[in-house]
């Protein structure tokens, strides 16, 4: 217990004063501590863990040795468990894992649902680091055992970030920002991984948010720009449509190309405005073409759809806006989803595109056979066309197992009745084997790369005054 200061702190106003600080501060520090440790907060609302968490910033600057953390664990696949097996079966697994972290935290830390799949772990008092490793292997072996829900047996692991509380925060949001951070870069070591924010990725935050600026940047300078590249049919050798591919017009770096942005883009949220102002774009200049080409008016245009755009938008409702607005021929239309996101997100883009049935807008599955597969979806899903992946196509010639594959996917979108089109073409032997195969439109290199769009109408009377 603290004792009082010596004298009479009644006639003594520094007295006085010192006495009513340390008053306070105990009274701040106990106000916090039940807040914490009352056993029915420890699954607590956003609101209450976000003032828990801000006064333990607080508690913190008082008291430098004291140390807490932040943990945030996202649950890997679950999308892929709800869409599979049922939203019953997926809102009993949140229960049962929500139960599994509740018997895993102290009765002095919380713990809180952040978003469907996705949760937030405030660990008050860790004396040392062991204790902090100790917990994430707790959580592990907490989630290791089967979940039995329904008849169904189903296996669940989680990727952690965590943040250290003495790095200097003033805001509770953001030490969790910065354990989300850490939550993604565990994603990249694997299900089940854990990372810790540290200075290193202290400094790609840093890196991240200037990537951020330049990119919105962009964005409101205009420094985007869309290029085409041709897709062809092997039977008449003519343009059959072209895939939209987004570029950078850096004003340093000149061209950058996707590979180099749209990772960022998509950890910092601006793969969104992005991906809109693509869709957009995209629906303006088919329409142009449509008005100003006759010949156009069979093509299709292509656009690549970003998972995490179609995970935070109403994607559905978005497009069928801009197809509006702009007035084109959306039977014309396609988007471009990758196998591995169509699996993960499989609930949700049906539902999608069965709100744009009438639109007439077309779904070709890009990356084919890349990725783990379920051909299931091949049945339930109103899929136009499969775009062989371009790994295979690089093999062609040189690779058995990638011919045997190749030609396996082109026999399958036969059966299926759906179109066939290699991605990544870039010598003439591939070609050639790709046309005994049977496949009937192929795209890459060997015949164009991405022009711009001012370059499409030369390029197609072009066609039509040689054919």
């Amino acid at each position: 217990m603290k004792e009082f200061p010596k004298g009479d702190i009644r006639s003594d106003p520094q007295n006085l004063q010192a006495g009513n600080s340390e008053r306070k501060q105990a009274s701040e520090e106990q106000a916090t501590d039940a807040l914490i440790s009352s056993p029915w907060t420890r699954s607590a609302s956003r609101t209450r863990f976000r003032l828990a968490l801000q006064q333990a910033i607080e508690k913190r600057d008082k008291n430098p040795n004291y140390l807490f953390a932040v943990l945030y664990a996202d649950l890997d696949r679950f999308s892929l468990i709800n869409d599979s097996l049922g939203k019953e079966v997926g809102d009993q697994l949140l229960m049962e894992v929500t139960r599994r972290l509740q018997s895993c935290i102290p009765n002095d830390s919380l713990l809180v649902r952040l978003r469907e799949d996705e949760y937030l772990i405030f660990l008050n008092n860790i004396h040392n680091f062991a204790i902090l490793q100790e917990f994430t292997v707790k959580v592990k072996e907490a989630l290791r055992p089967v979940f039995r829900l329904m008849r169904h047996e189903v296996f669940v692991s989680a990727s952690m970030g965590i943040a250290l509380g003495p790095h200097g925060y003033s805001r509770a949001d953001d030490i969790v920002k910065d354990a989300e951070s850490a939550m993604h870069r565990s994603k990249n070591k694997g299900p089940g991984s854990s990372e810790i924010f540290d200075a290193r990725l202290h400094e790609e935050a840093k890196v991240l948010l200037t990537r951020e600026t330049q990119l919105r940047k962009a964005l409101d300078s205009h420094q985007f720009q869309l290029q085409y590249e041709p897709i062809i049919s092997l039977e008449s050798g003519r343009i059959a449509g072209f895939e939209a591919l987004i570029r950078w017009q850096h004003p340093e770096r000149g061209i950058v190309y996707p590979g180099e942005f749209v990772q960022t883009a998509e950890e910092n949220g601006m793969i969104l405005p992005i991906t809109r102002w693509v869709l957009q774009e995209a629906c303006r200049q088919l329409k142009k073409w449509q008005d100003d080409i006759p010949e156009f008016s069979s093509l299709w245009l292509s656009v690549n759809l970003s998972p995490i755009y179609m995970k935070n938008s109403d994607f559905s409702q978005e497009l069928s806006t801009f197809i509006s607005k702009s007035g084109v021929d959306s039977s014309k239309l396609v988007m471009e989803i990758t196998e591995s996101q169509l699996l993960e997100n499989a609930e949700s883009i049906l539902n999608s595109f069965a709100q744009l049935h009438g639109t007439g807008v077309k779904l070709w599955i890009d990356d084919f056979g890349a990725g783990y597969s379920s051909l299931s979806y091949l049945v339930n899903f109103p899929i136009h066309s499969l775009k062989v992946d371009r790994s295979f196509i690089s093999k062609l010639v040189q690779d058995n197992k990638s011919l045997v594959i190749t030609k396996a996917i082109i026999s399958l979108a036969q059966s299926l009745g759906v179109n066939a089109i290699a991605e990544g073409a870039e010598t003439k032997d591939q070609i050639d084997c790709l046309r005994s195969m049977g496949c009937p439109y192929v795209q890459g290199h060997y015949y164009s790369r991405a022009i711009l769009g001012d370059a499409i109408e030369g390029l197609i009377r072009g066609q039509v005054k040689n054919s």
